[in-house]
């Protein structure tokens, strides 16, 4: 599988106009070499016997990066054998799950000192940014939702944070995070319910109507990161902005500190879809985090912050379940958690991580449950072999799950919210990472025109549309990619 994998890299996805040049070998050269240690690694975990978990130890951050290590690499196998046609950074069936992978590969490469992955990231994370480095192919566009493409600003926005490491000749990764801003920004939607961020992008698609919590919360988490990471006020303004309108609707409930997933243009934004989502949570409160942290301690922000954290604790980390262990209570009593949702509380954990050291006062309230979360993923990810994990991290034997790249990223991002915890540094600024200046891409969407500065969408338009989706699915030879999502 590896050397299939090595081979697949050689090719050119016929999309990109932006493949790596040749005068730049030693990235090439690094990239097989960690292919092939990942491969190596894998192979080796595969033919062990099985352990009876982990391994993970309280308080001990050297069973916590081994552990990571062993869930790590199957991870990395799932995803070789997961890429559609060969092309980095493109998983069969979704595109924004390899986004937030690397999110997780970097986070944990910053809190753990493994750059195994490194090379790999680096290339297909910058690959995927696409033609115009924003995060929008044209071999996407078409079928992508605003949580989609911000998923991939926020591994970008990570990848500055943690000082990862430049590729000479392209944009920064702030010049990323700030390019998926600066178009996410001029969806702002005026038309329907004042303001806010629809879910999809084209209006054919289902859930065009819709307005939901992980589109405009994670973009005032894209928004609140840029403004403390660059000292640029304006994404603060965006940040307040996007908080603001939030909470004039039914999405965020700051009355009891409620999440409600969506609400629809059709209702005036006065409806709630009230499945609940720990990921939903965790964007509003990492937001509120890198805020309270930019305005030096604001006492709104800090109530903000306070409020949120003791309902997601409340909600996610049920006392039938431990009281300190993650758990998306939606789908994981009845196993009905879908790719998507398996991944939530692995990001929600690192942004609990980023809450604890941002914030100081809410350490003792995160760490148990950083920590109880860890010592559940040792005893759950104990599948033979090799040790693969379930979902039911409050299980505490393999719950009989597949496992897959999501349940494996779930589980590494569970385990790397503590090492991050343990490492204490603070997320870079410009002032302590330089090198992650940012810069308008020439050639970008950068400067679309605000949504509501267009003329209302009409009938006809509409009709336009439809007609478009048909074009679109008979040049397709029939065939209609559906993106899988909650």
């Amino acid at each position: 599988m590896i050397n299939q994998r090595i081979a697949q890299a050689s090719k050119v996805a016929p999309f990109t106009r932006h493949e790596f040049s040749v005068n730049q070998p030693t990235l090439s050269g690094m990239r097989l070499r960690s292919l092939y240690r990942c491969g190596a690694t894998t192979l080796l975990l595969y033919e062990q016997v099985a352990l009876a978990d982990l391994g993970i130890q309280a308080n001990d951050v050297d069973t916590l990066k081994s552990a990571a290590k062993m869930v790590a690499a199957p991870m990395m196998e799932f995803y070789d054998k997961n890429q559609t046609e060969g092309i980095p950074g493109k998983l069969t069936g979704t595109w924004y799950v390899a986004g937030a992978m690397f999110m997780t590969l970097i986070q944990y490469w910053h809190a753990s000192s493994d750059d195994t992955y490194n090379p790999i990231v680096s290339h297909d994370l910058m690959f995927q940014s696409g033609e115009n480095y924003d995060f929008f192919s044209q071999n996407y566009s078409h079928w992508l939702g605003n949580d989609d493409q911000m998923f991939w600003g926020l591994a970008s926005i990570t990848a500055s944070e943690t000082g990862f490491p430049e590729i000479p000749g392209k944009p920064t990764w702030t010049s990323l995070a700030r390019a998926v801003f600066n178009m996410q920004v001029a969806r702002w939607d005026t038309t329907g319910c004042d303001g806010g961020m629809r879910w999809q992008i084209p209006l054919y698609l289902p859930g065009y109507t819709m307005k939901n919590a992980i589109s405009n919360g994670g973009l005032f988490e894209l928004s609140a990161r840029l403004a403390r990471f660059t000292m640029n006020n304006t994404y603060a303004q965006w940040a307040e902005k996007i908080w603001d309108w939030s909470a004039s609707t039914p999405l965020l409930q700051t009355n009891r500190w409620y999440i409600a997933d969506s609400t629809s243009i059709e209702a005036n934004c006065k409806d709630a879809g009230n499945t609940q989502w720990s990921y939903n949570y965790g964007t509003y409160l990492s937001g509120a985090s890198f805020m309270y942290n930019y305005t030096n301690g604001n006492e709104q922000w800090l109530e903000r912050v306070n409020g949120l954290l003791n309902s997601l604790l409340g909600t996610f980390c049920p006392n039938d379940k431990g009281g300190n262990i993650l758990s998306e209570v939606a789908c994981e009593p009845i196993m009905t958690c879908d790719r998507n949702q398996i991944g939530f509380k692995g990001y929600t954990a690192m942004w609990l991580a980023h809450t604890a050291i941002l914030v100081p006062s809410t350490a003792t309230r995160i760490y148990p449950v950083l920590q109880g979360s860890a010592l559940a993923i040792s005893k759950q990810c104990s599948k033979q072999s090799g040790n693969t994990c379930g979902i039911r991290w409050w299980q505490s034997t393999w719950d009989g799950f597949t496992p897959g790249l999501e349940s494996q990223m779930a589980a590494l991002g569970g385990i790397t919210a503590n090492l991050m915890y343990f490492k204490s540094t603070a997320p870079k600024t410009i002032d302590t990472n330089p090198d992650g200046k940012e810069d308008q891409i020439i050639a970008t969407h950068e400067e679309e025109t605000p949504l509501d500065m267009l003329p209302p969408i009409g009938a006809a338009d509409r009709a336009g549309a439809w007609i478009l989706t048909v074009i679109i699915m008979v040049t397709a030879g029939g065939s209609v990619w559906w993106l899988v999502k909650t």
